[in-house]
């Protein structure tokens, strides 16, 4: 019997930003699953584009482009 994944999908971070490139504001919350997960991604995200600052507050992931 195959184990049932407890998890989505993973984001796909690429499209994410690019959304966040078209938003007026500039700057987008998300929710993640927990205050590590969120600081994980926030340090994956940090690494790979340039151009974004990111902070997590309890388990919301914040990004703002530079």
């Amino acid at each position: 019997m195959a184990r049932r994944a407890s998890r989505k999908n993973p984001r796909d971070w690429s499209s994410v930003i690019e959304r966040l490139n078209r938003t007026p504001k500039r700057e987008m919350r998300i929710k993640m699953g927990s205050p590590g997960s969120a600081q994980v991604t926030r340090c994956r995200l940090l690494e790979q584009w340039s151009n974004l600052e990111a902070e997590t507050v309890g388990p919301t992931l914040i990004l703002r482009l530079k």
